[in-house]
């Protein structure tokens, strides 16, 4: 950890919100690894528990309660993992406090209340990024700069999916409706994030149906049409009740680019193949950590003081997509 952190004189210094699993296992180590930042802080209402959890860690402050992990002088960044639920409220807090916040996806429950959030930020003059890290892995920028280069002609149609089978843990908070759960607030805003960064805006329209097993239940499915004009299309699906999978597929009139492993790849090589005139080509990426780059940007543009390559107006513009998926599905939930 010292090693790393020596890289840079004046690394940021990290504070995380909760003993959240995407914290403990994906986000810290990330932090700790990292050329330009220091974990220096988590807070947890079980200390115990995030004592153990952070035990890879040692001299990180457990505090007990979140403000203070916010109110905390050495602290210049924090990163929320909270339940969707609770996004706004602290990232708010933590924007009014002056620091730059990261927070998971989705931003928020409601475009509304990402409004209110990317405006905490304007008024204080602090940063914040929505954390889609799965952008920031080299696969997915280099797919995307051949679908804007016209590598396989004007694009069409992009597929994607992401699913993984939750039935047999009903107390996770994902399937909580009160914490804003959902198989579309939870893996399906990575194909929607997916189309809006492939047509570089947002759709249309937009057609869908959901499953709700019960009156008050999350979706368990969600399965929608994104209409982005002149004959482009966006196909996406989500789903808590079917088999781990993943996969992306961006179509152009001269070839398809297919992405096996678009958003969760894990630690290990990737591929990705361009199919044009029946002729498949591979590009193969070696083993990265994409929270790992996540952090380090966010870092780096708080040292530079610029503007995060995710852009504030792209996250409202997909959290508006939620929203109407939603809406044209009928499903009145989530209402803020």
């Amino acid at each position: 950890m010292q090693g790393s952190q020596a890289i840079h004189r004046n690394p940021v210094r990290w504070g995380i919100l909760s003993a959240a699993n995407i914290g403990v296992k994906a986000v810290a180590p990330a932090i700790i690894a990292s050329s330009n930042g220091q974990l220096v802080a988590v807070a947890s209402r079980d200390e115990k528990r995030a004592a153990e959890a952070y035990a890879f860690a040692p001299g990180v402050r457990i505090y007990s309660d979140y403000e203070q992990v916010i109110q905390d002088p050495e602290i210049e960044a924090i990163y929320n993992p909270l339940p969707n639920s609770l996004h706004a409220e602290w990232t708010i807090r933590a924007l009014q406090a002056g620091k730059h916040v990261l927070c998971e996806k989705p931003l928020a429950v409601t475009a509304r209340e990402a409004t209110s959030m990317v405006e905490a930020a304007h008024t204080h003059n602090v940063l914040l990024m929505e954390a889609f890290m799965y952008r920031f892995h080299p696969q997915i920028v280099w797919a995307l700069e051949q679908a804007h280069s016209g590598v396989v002609g004007p694009i069409r149609l992009v597929r994607a999916s992401f699913s993984f089978d939750l039935r047999s843990h009903p107390e996770n908070i994902r399937m909580n409706a009160e914490l804003a759960g959902g198989s579309l607030m939870d893996v399906g805003c990575y194909p929607v994030n997916l189309c809006r960064a492939v047509y570089g805006h947002p759709p249309q329209a937009v057609a869908a149906r959901v499953h709700v097993p019960r009156v008050g239940s999350v979706d368990m499915a969600t399965n929608a049409v994104l209409d982005f004009g002149d004959g482009r299309f966006g196909l996406i699906d989500s789903s808590f009740e079917l088999t781990g999978r993943q996969s992306a597929e961006i179509i152009g009139e001269l070839g398809t680019i297919t992405i096996p492993v678009p958003f969760v790849p894990g630690i290990r090589e990737t591929t990705v193949f361009v199919t044009k005139n029946g002729q498949m080509n591979e590009q193969t990426f070696a083993v990265i950590d994409q929270y790992q780059l996540e952090v380090e940007h966010f870092a780096d543009c708080i040292r530079s003081q610029e503007e995060p390559a995710r852009r504030l107006s792209e996250t409202l513009e997909n959290m508006a997509t939620i929203e109407a998926i939603y809406q044209a599905a009928g499903h009145e939930w989530p209402i803020v």
